[in-house]
């Protein structure tokens, strides 16, 4: 991959990746990327080895998360950049996330098992790893113990929405998470639009004060790219992009196919550099 890239959306094994944060980095020097953001569901616990790995191998690390919001009786997800992952109202914040994330696991396993699915919450809790307890992990212990033939068979039969074992996780509203992100420190971005399947939300979430969008992703074709686009420019709002990579067996590994320029990370940084000096 040439100079001159980034990719501002992937995870680890401190969510629900498949690869440490360290094995992440070494992807990413491996691509060729200069700048990358680590940007675990509900968790910041990986970005000070991502940033020593980053600091070997030189590739620049931003801090980052991805929050679970809900807008409408949708799941939006926000992206956070450059907050402070020692802020102690973040941790706690997603402290919380995380507890409650260990409890809808639980809920999970134990309708599973009332379908005469027998696996054990110990089993997700060790795939794990300490990490952000997600979907994905009871997925895995599916196909581990061969209930399932895959992940994507398990979320077909028994975890996506409206699935037999499917349960709701707690999330806050748009601008609760806005906040929590902006007394970080950081800035606030609406992850993947396309994903959402509504456009009309996107409006509701420039007024609860996101920063920026997200345009480019593995997930939007050309014309995703130009509204979303055309709406950052017509509300004032950064633009950022990646790939979302979630590491192997977490379908494909596609860090780095989602062409983001490195002037995209340097518009984001300006705007939160003003942002901190407004």
């Amino acid at each position: 991959m040439s100079e001159g890239f980034v990719d501002l959306h992937l995870h680890s094994t401190r969510s629900d990746g498949s690869s440490t944060p360290t094995e992440v980095v070494e992807r990413a020097a491996g691509l060729g990327l200069e700048v990358i953001s680590l940007t675990d569901h509900d968790s910041v616990e990986g970005v000070e080895e991502a940033r020593a790995a980053g600091d070997r191998l030189g590739v620049g690390v931003v801090a980052g998360a991805e929050l679970s919001a809900h807008l409408d009786k949708r799941d939006v997800h926000i992206l956070a950049y450059f907050i402070d992952p020692t802020h102690e109202p973040l941790k706690s914040c997603l402290q919380m996330y995380r507890d409650e994330r260990q409890n809808r696991a639980a809920r999970i396993v134990k309708k599973l098992n009332q379908m005469g699915v027998r696996i054990t919450f110990e089993q997700v809790l060790a795939k794990a790893e300490g990490g952000a307890i997600g979907r994905p992990h009871v997925a895995d212990v599916l196909v581990e113990e061969g209930f399932c033939f895959s992940p994507n068979d398990a979320f077909g039969k028994y975890l996506a929405y409206g699935k037999p074992a499917y349960e709701s996780k707690y999330v806050m509203e748009p601008a609760e998470a806005v906040e929590v992100i902006h007394d970080a420190g950081g800035i606030a971005v609406i992850a993947h639009p396309a994903l959402y399947g509504d456009d009309e939300l996107l409006p509701q979430l420039a007024a609860d004060g996101v920063d920026g969008i997200e345009v480019f992703h593995i997930k939007h074709n050309a014309g995703s790219v130009d509204r979303y686009s055309n709406f950052a420019r017509e509300n004032g709002l950064l633009i950022s992009g990646g790939s979302d990579c979630h590491g192997d067996g977490r379908g494909d590994a596609v860090m780095g196919k989602v062409a983001v320029a490195r002037s995209v990370y340097d518009a984001l940084e300006e705007g939160w550099r003003a942002r901190l000096s407004a």
